[in-house]
């Protein structure tokens, strides 16, 4: 089959990855969604809490979060569980549609055709935002679907909010690895960056609720700029969106600069 254009050709070789992710996300939804129920039935999920270390309560959140259906999906899915999930997915998509295809030499047999660089940066860039709006739009309708289970529902408004801030914090996260990938063409240099990224604020936010000095290095944590439940509570924050998009700005301007000027292996 011939694909006329990188951007077309990326989301055909994509399609069994975007197929399987979306399905992993929404069985991850499913599980979250149907668990709801067992929050209020006899009180242990508020005796391990006490009982666990402070250090350790961020992995919980507040219980007063779980009286909501609209909280609780904030705090134990969009919060750390799907960041980290969604995350490394975002990190293997920009590694395959980069450094991958360098390593198996057909990034080099695309620059041999009549096609700038720029084109191919921007091409795949833009393959990789579908991707995730893909697999994302699942989760939100995953949700929306397995909800009906429990005779519970979430305003579609906050759902939207959420499912917006997940995308654009994938698109950071993908972002920042693809730039270290098209830029250095060295898997361990795109690899530790997208790792490193996400590790660091997995860390940073998850115990800086029981660790006093680690508060203060939360905006470091790109997970700061997407606090779900205040999402769901208060609305999105104009600082967040434009912290996230100015990354992915950054990233793909950065990608440009260097990837035109090196030589592909």
């Amino acid at each position: 089959m011939i694909i006329r254009n990188v951007f077309m050709k990326t989301l055909y070789d994509k399609r069994w990855f975007v197929f399987g992710w979306t399905l992993g996300l929404m069985a991850l939804t499913a599980l979250m969604v149907t668990f709801y129920p067992a929050m209020h039935q006899d009180g242990s999920l508020e005796q391990l809490t006490k009982s666990m270390p402070p250090a350790f309560q961020g992995l919980v959140g507040n219980l007063d979060n779980l009286s909501r259906f609209s909280t609780y999906l904030a705090s134990q899915l969009f919060d750390i569980r799907m960041q980290i999930i969604a995350g490394v997915m975002a990190i293997i998509l920009a590694l395959s549609i980069s450094i991958s295809e360098e390593e198996n030499g057909q990034l080099r047999s695309l620059t041999a055709l009549p096609i700038s660089r720029t084109a191919i940066v921007v091409q795949k860039w833009l393959a990789m935002v579908v991707i995730l709006s893909v697999t994302v739009l699942g989760t939100m309708v995953g949700i929306l679907l397995f909800q009906t289970m429990i005779n519970e529902s979430i305003d579609l408004g906050e759902l939207a909010r959420l499912i917006f801030m997940t995308w654009i914090l994938l698109i950071a996260l993908g972002s920042l690895t693809f730039a270290a990938a098209m830029a250095s063409g060295i898997r361990s240099v795109a690899l530790s960056v997208g790792i490193l990224v996400l590790a660091v604020s997995f860390i940073v936010t998850t115990f800086s609720v029981g660790v006093d000095w680690l508060k203060d290095f939360e905006s470091f944590s790109i997970f700061y700029f997407f606090p779900a439940v205040d999402i769901v509570k208060e609305g999105i924050q104009l600082r967040d969106v434009s912290v996230l998009i100015g990354i992915s700005v950054v990233s793909l301007v950065v990608t440009l600069i260097f990837f035109r000027r090196r030589d592909i292996r």
